[in-house]
């Protein structure tokens, strides 16, 4: 069985799955301005959700924590700053906890959508105020949303080779770094004219108009409560 990727599709069945990507993208934007705004008490109640969602629809908890080690170093050097400031322990944790739910919120949206499938709904939204223009957006959207997984397993098949070939950080830390980049840089080059290679031999057309995955009675649901969430949550603000 193939690793799982974090920010990379799964082949899936599942409530998520079947939704439009426009749908899920709302309601990420929904939630991640929400909880950035919530009071610290609020976060971790906030929190509960996409992880719900997550064990529901079964993530590979294993792998994905395996190639988040920078996710949660970032998280923790965030929390560590805040409670420096004198912010105190319940927001320094509180900006940790946020910031946790926004990556598991992300990894949910690109591992229930096919990057593809993200591109013919937006270019299809955008498209009547860009037209065709809409469309050569969305398919720099798609490369790089595509982007993100190779780059990711090209860093940890890397480093692994390093790593079997006896090559030691903590003997020499600059060359270690330096040749893992440029061994990084020089696999993402042939991975990414292989990629190219593959479009230009489809006759892939970036400005082409392309059909997207049907609204449902659900997508409406879930962007009518994303949207009074966001429009409730703006209106408090302001109040206070």
């Amino acid at each position: 069985m193939a690793q799982a990727v974090i920010f990379h599709y799964r082949a899936n069945e599942n409530f998520l799955s079947s939704l439009n990507p426009n749908t899920k993208l709302i309601a990420l934007l929904s939630y991640t301005t929400v909880i950035t705004t919530a009071k610290a008490e609020s976060v971790f109640i906030l929190a509960l959700f996409p992880l719900f969602l997550a064990i529901m629809i079964r993530l590979p908890w294993r792998s994905y924590l395996k190639e988040s080690i920078f996710f949660i170093i970032l998280a923790i050097v965030m929390g560590l700053s805040e409670y420096i400031s004198g912010n105190g322990m319940l927001k320094a944790t509180a900006k940790t906890v946020s910031f946790c739910s926004m990556i598991l919120s992300s990894m949910i949206l690109t591992d229930t959508t096919m990057p593809d499938e993200l591109s013919r709904s937006l270019g299809s939204a955008l498209s009547h105020v860009l037209g065709r223009y809409a469309y050569s957006l969305a398919a720099v959207m798609e490369i790089t949303l595509s982007m993100i997984p190779l780059i990711i397993d090209s860093s940890s098949c890397m480093f692994e080779a390093r790593k079997a070939r006896g090559a030691s950080f903590l003997s020499h830390p600059i060359r270690f770094l330096s040749e893992l980049t440029a061994s990084i840089l020089s696999d993402l080059i042939d991975r990414t004219e292989a990629y190219v290679d593959a479009l230009i031999s489809r006759g892939y057309d970036p400005s082409k108009r392309k059909t997207c995955r049907q609204y449902g009675k659900r997508d409406f649901l879930i962007i009518l409560l994303s949207l009074i969430v966001l429009i409730t949550n703006t209106i408090t603000k302001y109040v206070r």
